[in-house]
């Protein structure tokens, strides 16, 4: 098989994944995920966007909401959200309106247009754009399943979050800028600025950098370049200062001033939106924490920052920049924000966005037995925990060892396809479309390398959990996860004996939750 059927497959594959399984769990109102179903259902329900017709769906304490004058938004940047309107509107065709038992579907069929689509686009792209630049064919495979397999890309690319859209349109901006075509040039100027433009209005820091790709982009080149450029963001801009007059009253009242949630507000109030001056612990937490950190779940991407330097001979001094600078500048930037560690989530899950520009240098590297290594391990971390919980809590030390095992070892995996057809072993079945994938990256006995690196990867879970062990909080927090999100019964009693008289609170919590969507996959349409 050549290369470029190989890097076709395992984009397939990756596509095939996210259409067969469905991270929207019973009970669980991932906040991030819902506000932006909230803003559909209320644009399609109600042609608003304001979120009071389906807030009687949602817990009484979701956090992903701004008021203003009495009335309710989401709390994000619009653009994720309306890009996956369409999904929405298929969804609601056979789902129905808003409820419990319509949400999984709706949220499913939303994520494959704002987060799904743009990342298969974004792997086409990369293929492309390594050819055009000389690439060797054999690297181009091997790459695109980094990105797409070992890397928290496979989570964000799985869920209704703006992370992974915002790393296609970021990155697909710089191959616009930088890649030489055949294609008129003014063209691809135009489509660079609608992509920053796009980037911005699905995540406002995105805007920071938005700048630095812009400023490079355009750094040396003739004016009509720059005005192109700002051609192709000003729709985008014109359709966020709307929306932002028409919901909080001017055209740069942002969302995120006018947060629901007190310690949102709180967060706000300080810095710029909550962001402040970096710090070298923030850099610290953001690059090695034991629980999110980007080199701690992806060392493979240590590989694609040290060659940088090679790119400057193929791409040229400010397209070296601009690889190098985005993923600094997201660095920096979040290292200043106290909330850095983005709540449950996979991974460092502000840095999504500069995945592809860490990954693209591995296409000049010459291969090499570390990189395999590395591969290995970077995909024990991430895959498990995509296909199976990943919304790993703050504290979970080593999450694809303390969260996804488990869970693996119980049977448990992400709502799929698999599941609803009573398969045997139905959790692991998503693994072996990883492994199909692998097997069309790692060839020969490079694959007894990347065994090898995931071995390591358990090994050195092992040692950070023996380090940094979990706490009573993370214990219980995991045992509540399996009991009320995975129907485990008995999960909490094993942890804390007469729990629900010793923990009146959580008690609460699990009555609430249990009377609310997305409902179990009984009463649930995609059944």
């Amino acid at each position: 098989m050549s290369p470029r059927a190989r890097a076709f497959g395992i984009t397939t594959l990756f596509g095939l994944l996210a259409v067969l399984v469905w991270p929207v769990y019973p009970h669980f109102q991932s906040s991030n995920e819902l506000t932006r179903w909230a803003f559909a259902a209320a644009l399609v329900e109600q042609r608003t966007p304001e979120v009071s017709s389906v807030l009687p769906l949602l817990a009484p304490g979701f956090e992903d909401l701004s008021v203003k004058d009495s009335r309710t938004y989401s709390n994000k940047a619009p653009g994720g959200a309306a890009l996956g309107l369409p999904g929405y509107v298929l969804a609601r065709a056979y789902a129905g309106p808003p409820s419990a038992s319509q949400m999984r579907p709706a949220v499913v069929c939303m994520k494959l247009f704002a987060s799904t689509l743009p990342v298969v686009l974004l792997a086409l792209a990369i293929g492309w754009a390594a050819r055009r630049l000389g690439v060797d064919e054999e690297r181009i495979p091997f790459t695109i399943f980094t990105l797409l397999f070992a890397t928290p890309l496979l989570a964000y690319g799985l869920l209704l979050f703006s992370h992974a859209l915002v790393a296609a349109c970021l990155f697909g901006a710089w191959m616009a800028f930088f890649v030489p075509s055949n294609r008129h040039s003014s063209r691809l100027e135009v489509l660079a600025g609608a992509l920053l433009g796009l980037a911005v209005v699905s995540e406002y820091p995105a805007a920071v950098p938005a700048a630095v790709l812009g400023i490079l982009g355009c750094w040396g080149r003739p004016v009509g370049r720059s005005l192109r450029v700002a051609s192709g963001g000003i729709p985008f801009a014109l359709a966020l200062f709307a929306y932002n007059t028409v919901c909080f009253g001017g055209p740069l009242a942002l969302s995120s001033g006018f947060e629901k949630f007190g310690g949102f507000r709180e967060l706000a109030s300080k810095g710029a939106f909550g962001v402040g001056l970096p710090s070298f612990r923030g850099i610290v937490e953001l690059l090695f924490e034991p629980s999110k950190g980007l080199f701690v779940f992806t060392p493979v991407l240590i590989l694609g920052l040290i060659s940088l330097p090679r790119l400057r001979a193929r791409v040229g001094l400010p397209a070296t920049l601009a690889l190098g600078g985005v993923p600094l500048v997201l660095l920096l930037l979040y290292a200043g924000y106290p909330n850095r560690h983005g709540g449950w989530t996979a991974g460092s899950r502000y840095l999504v966005a500069a995945l592809p520009f860490l990954v693209f240098p591995l296409l000049f590297r010459a291969r090499s037995r570390a990189e395999d290594v590395l591969l290995g391990f970077s995909l024990a971390t991430i895959a498990p925990l995509a296909v199976t919980y990943p919304f790993a809590a703050p504290g979970m030390t080593a999450p694809w060892l303390s969260v996804a095992a488990p869970l693996l070892g119980a049977g448990h995996g992400a709502p799929s396809v698999f599941q609803l057809a009573g398969l045997p072993f139905a959790a692991f079945v998503p693994l072996l479309l990883v492994g199909a994938a692998a097997l069309l990256a790692i060839r020969g006995r490079r694959a007894l390398w990347a065994a090898g690196g995931a071995v390591a990867a358990f090994l050195f879970g092992a040692l950070l959990v023996r380090a940094f062990p979990l706490d009573l909080n993370a214990t219980v927090t995991r045992a509540y996860v399996r009991e009320v999100y995975f129907g485990e019964a008995g999960a909490l009693e094993r942890v804390v004996p007469q729990w629900e008289s010793r923990l009146p609170r959580l008690s609460a919590r699990r009555r609430d939750e249990l009377s609310r969507g997305p409902a179990p996959a009984s009463k649930d349409p995609m059944r």
